[in-house]
């Protein structure tokens, strides 16, 4: 109640017949007593991903379909930080009061985009001078492996499945959890998320070799692992580094789809 009237909101009492008509709850939804009258959660679209042409970290869903995993997703985005989180407007898990309530408050603190198309979304993020890392258990390098750049978009599929072909084409990089075992290949795509966003803190709060200059049109050109580019996982330490260092990761590890 301190909460709310900090906040500038004046809670306001009712028996329980006056509760559940006033609100349209039941014994069976999970409410504690308590239900908040709020202006819809705004979920953004494709074209207005220019929303976060400066932020740091994005992660787009690949088909996931499952509300529990989404709401997961959600929940450790806004912990780690994320900028956003992308949704296929089709074959996705929608952002329900389900989602929400598993997200534990996650879905408030970050941006939610439902796209059409995810292929086009991830180049849009490029031309920001996003990098875009998919989780794949084929990937060539681990996640500790890999040096991410410090703005970063992370790719992860369903379960199963995984991340389409079309997408894979548009990631810069494939990693990789290291780990496994016959019959238990992969993680569901909430705890792979988890584990992969904490890596990525991790490789961030670790000290660079020299000054980070960030000069995206230096970086643009042939990218993404389909279309004859090399799957790079290094940055640029300086302009003229980074120059060098791209042609040697393109001349190492340059591989056939």
């Amino acid at each position: 109640m301190a909460a709310a009237r900090r906040a500038g909101v004046e809670p306001e009492f009712a028996e329980w017949p006056a509760f559940r008509r006033l609100t349209g709850l039941t014994d069976d939804d999970k409410h504690q007593g308590v239900c908040v009258f709020a202006a819809p959660r705004r979920v953004f679209a494709e074209h207005e991903l220019d929303r976060v042409a400066d932020g740091r970290l994005v992660i787009a869903l690949d088909q996931i379909s499952d509300p529990q995993n989404l709401g997961a997703v959600l929940r450790s985005a806004a912990f780690f930080g994320a900028d956003a989180v992308l949704l296929l407007k089709n074959r996705s898990a929608e952002l329900t009061p389900k989602v929400a309530r598993i997200a534990v408050g996650g879905a408030e603190f970050v941006d939610v985009f439902r796209v059409i198309n995810l292929a086009r979304s991830l180049d849009r993020l490029r031309e920001f001078g996003y990098w875009v890392y998919g989780l794949d258990e084929r990937g060539e390098r681990t996640l500790r492996e890999t040096e991410f750049d410090p703005q970063a978009v992370l790719v992860v599929g369903a379960e199963g499945q995984g991340l389409r072909q079309r997408t894979r084409t548009k990631c810069d990089a494939l990693v990789r959890i290291p780990g496994g075992r016959e019959g238990v290949e992969s993680l569901n795509a909430a705890v792979a998320t988890a584990v992969a966003l904490a890596e990525m803190a991790s490789s961030a709060a670790a000290p660079l070799a020299g000054p980070q200059e960030r000069r995206p049109w230096e970086r643009r050109g042939a990218r993404g692992l389909g279309e004859g580019a090399g799957a790079a996982t290094v940055r640029a330490d300086s302009a003229a580094q980074g120059v060098a260092r791209r042609s040697a990761a393109e001349g190492s590890s340059r591989h056939e789809e």
